[in-house]
């Protein structure tokens, strides 16, 4: 048990809707399993698992805003988050933890996060350089560099990650390391939206090569679509994500583009983990530098990737198939649980495919030692307390 003052509170700022952020379910999973009072402050509440809303120790503030983009109105969802979250952060009380999950949490507070919490705990879920002062600004910055060299402990989910940001930013202290392993792998119960989706999967009569995550632009899909076109009389391709950043009718064109490719939506947390028990290979295509700079993103964020569908996957016995990457290639040949492509030509791709095919058995051996390397409660327990 952790040694925090359970009469105290850990409350979790962040600016986005919650249920596209795993690694936030999951710390606020091993907070409340290990007693501790959490207040979440975000989108998407409503939407939470009850394992987490069932609990006395849990509260949430719900700030909602227009799904809108145009100009007027980010502005005016800007001004409302920047008032409610800032009326929450004057409510911390003394000895509470906060806990800022990205940088626009970090840049709605402000300079308020100095004055009222001497315990700031800055989480980066993406390896970051600048941040835009305004959304898409090039050249004006916020000095979100600043709160990470001031605050009381800073967090990162990989490895290298915290190398780089350490010395990226200046910092006097290497961040603490939080992989982005789920806490419960429980899939919750079958819903009726996906009955007919599951149906289908245990009907498939090909082998199930499934990508499960956002839909962003530093996700290689069509890569891994031209390949597994060129087998799909053995393979097919099964999407689950949000799309969250891309041309809706972009990625529309390229599923009909690929007879192989079935794109089925987005289910919430933890309920899209039960489509893993239907596949067979999964998949992790990231595109490093792809997305620099759409929000202050480094251009080796994925390069250093540090995705929780690793452990997602791991948890449910996939074997993985990924780009050349050090934040896959790493765990992969540390554990045998996958292959790293060394280019996304179509034959590597279906190369890769047929070798992890050939070694199935093996590999899903490895898994269970992979997902347990991790101790989320005693990282947890070492950044609350040491």
């Amino acid at each position: 048990m952790f040694k925090f003052d359970k009469n105290n509170r850990i409350v979790v700022f962040l600016y986005e809707n919650v249920m596209y952020y795993p690694p936030v379910l999951n710390l606020i999973e091993c907070l409340l399993n290990n007693g501790y009072k959490v207040r979440l402050v975000s989108e998407g509440t409503k939407d939470l698992p009850a394992m987490i809303t069932d609990s006395p120790m849990f509260e949430s503030v719900e700030i909602g805003t227009t799904q809108s983009r145009d100009l007027i109105s980010r502005l005016r969802k800007r001004s409302i988050k920047t008032n409610e979250f800032r009326r929450e952060l004057a409510r911390v009380g003394d000895g509470d933890i906060v806990w800022t999950v990205n940088p626009l949490a970090v840049r709605t507070l402000g300079k308020d996060l100095f004055k009222y919490s001497d315990r700031h705990v800055m989480e980066l879920c993406e390896l970051t350089d600048t941040f835009p002062l305004y959304y898409k600004a090039k050249y004006l910055k916020y000095p979100v560099d600043e709160f990470g060299r001031k605050a009381w402990k800073m967090v990162v989910p990989e490895q290298n990650r915290a190398y780089i940001q350490k010395v990226g930013w200046n910092m006097d202290k290497l961040p603490y390391v939080l992989p982005n392993k789920p806490y419960y792998m429980e899939s919750g119960e079958i819903t009726d939206e996906m009955k007919p989706i599951i149906e289908r999967m245990q009907q498939e009569t090909k082998k199930i090569v499934i990508y499960l995550g956002v839909l962003d632009p530093d996700r290689d899909l069509e890569s891994f679509a031209k390949a597994i076109e060129t087998i799909k009389d053995e393979y097919t391709f099964y999407l689950f994500g949000p799309m969250r950043f891309n041309d809706k009718e972009a990625f529309k064109r390229f599923c009909d583009s690929y007879e192989c490719v079935n794109y089925l939506g987005f289910f919430n947390p933890p309920y899209h983990l039960r489509f893993l028990e239907y596949a067979d290979i999964a998949l992790l295509p990231y595109h490093p530098g792809s997305v620099e700079g759409i929000k202050g993103f480094s251009k080796f964020n994925a390069l250093y990737c540090a995705p929780n569908k690793i452990y997602e996957y791991a948890g449910k016995n996939i074997p993985m198939i990924g780009t050349d990457v050090p934040g896959l290639r790493l765990p992969f040949e540390k554990y045998n649980i996958g292959v790293c492509c060394r280019d996304l030509k179509p034959e590597t791709i279906v190369e890769a495919v047929r070798y992890v095919d050939a070694n199935h058995e093996e590999m899903k051996k490895n898994l269970r030692q992979f997902y347990d390397s991790t101790d989320i409660d005693k990282i947890v327990e070492q950044i609350v307390n040491k």
